[in-house]
């Protein structure tokens, strides 16, 4: 094979796992700048363990840590956005109702956003000016899942300028779990997780140019992650399941944006979580977090986590491929190198990062 072509071709072949890289507690999102060169980690840190609210560098041509980066703003860290000119990283707090903004000239924390609730992901409009954050929920009046809104950022002058409602109040809260962007910039769609039972999830379009939903579309089973293709054709939302992690979910539906008709692929896999489009728009890999309670008790600690496994998916045919990719415990978030030559997974129980090779030397 060529250097430029891709190894997942066929049912008798698939990505290599090359690498694991020891990053900190509870890794989540994570952020690569345009060269491929450096790998930043939000450190989730859901043992609440003093000092470990941090955000990992890592060398992502050579998969090591650079630098451990803490500071006394962060707060649960689990969302990573870079700027567009990529001059600022955006840390969001999830235990709290901040952002930190991290200079990435020094990788020191340079101002904090507040205004949030439970900030956990954030888009930005394609002149770089405006960040939509989805609320997941944090303070005392509205917990972690019972968040409702989606702010709306100056990123220019860094405050909330508005915030949109969701489920209206009285209804069950729309607890969004993921956000994505229309590669044109036009629309904004919210992955609404809500009570994680079956057909309660829903997603959510709003336009950028009003901030107003324009549409909704329901049917989904405790939404996690929601990618769209470059095309702005297909949405591919991953069907978690209960948070309770039971009844979990073995499915990703494919949203076509312009029919909103719903296409269901199961993989081989429980609980979907992350989503990743490969940069010649051919590919879906979906990682299967496979992690259950243990002895029914229902608490962070009592979580027993199986082989984590990454599917790929024929984004043509919607086929999943019969070989699987083991990852490390707990996979979650999926990014792929602006170079398209590797994916990163990050595993949550395990604490680490595992490095997908793509393509062949």
């Amino acid at each position: 094979m060529s250097k430029n072509e891709i190894i997942i071709i066929d049912d008798n072949l698939s990505g290599e796992v090359i690498g694991t890289t020891n990053v900190g507690v509870s890794p989540a999102a994570m952020a690569i700048t345009s060269d491929s060169k450096n790998l930043y980690v939000a450190n989730s840190n859901n043992y609440s363990i003093d000092g470990s609210d941090t955000v990992t560098l890592v060398d992502a041509k050579n998969f090591m840590p650079l630098e451990t980066i803490a500071d006394e703003s962060f707060n649960q860290p689990f969302g990573l956005t870079l700027s567009k000119n990529e001059k600022k990283l955006y840390v969001l707090n999830s235990n709290s109702t901040t952002i930190s903004v991290i200079n990435t000239d020094t990788n020191k924390v340079m101002n904090v956003i507040d205004g949030f609730n439970g900030p956990s992901a954030m888009v930005i409009t394609p002149n770089g000016s405006t960040g939509y954050v989805i609320n997941y929920g944090a303070i005392s009046t509205r917990p972690s899942g019972e968040g409702n809104t989606v702010s709306v950022v100056d990123l220019d002058n860094e405050v909330i300028t508005k915030r949109i409602q969701l489920h209206p109040y009285g209804v069950f809260p729309a607890a969004p779990a993921s956000i994505a962007i229309t590669p044109n910039g036009d629309s904004i769609y919210v992955a609404n997780y809500v009570t994680g039972n079956p057909d309660t999830g829903t997603v959510l379009q709003i336009s950028t140019n009003t901030n107003e939903i324009v549409n909704e579309i329901k049917g989904f089973f405790g939404p996690f992650s929601i990618e769209i293709d470059a095309k702005g054709k297909n949405a591919y939302i991953t069907n978690f399941g209960s948070n309770n992690f039971a009844p979990y979910g073995t499915t990703v539906s494919v949203l076509n944006l312009e029919s909103n008709t719903i296409k269901e692929i199961s993989t081989s896999g429980i609980q979907p979580s992350g989503f990743a489009i490969t940069k010649d728009g051919k590919y879906g890999l979906v990682s299967n977090y496979n992690t259950l309670y243990r002895d029914g008790a229902p608490s962070f600690t009592g979580l027993t986590a199986g082989q984590g496994t990454v599917n790929v998916i024929d984004l043509a045919t919607n086929k999943l491929y019969a070989k699987t990719i083991n990852v490390g415990q707990a996979p979650g978030a999926i990014s792929i190198s602006p170079d398209g030559t590797h994916a990163f997974v990050s595993n949550y129980i395990g604490n680490t990062i595992s490095v997908i090779k793509i393509y062949q030397d």
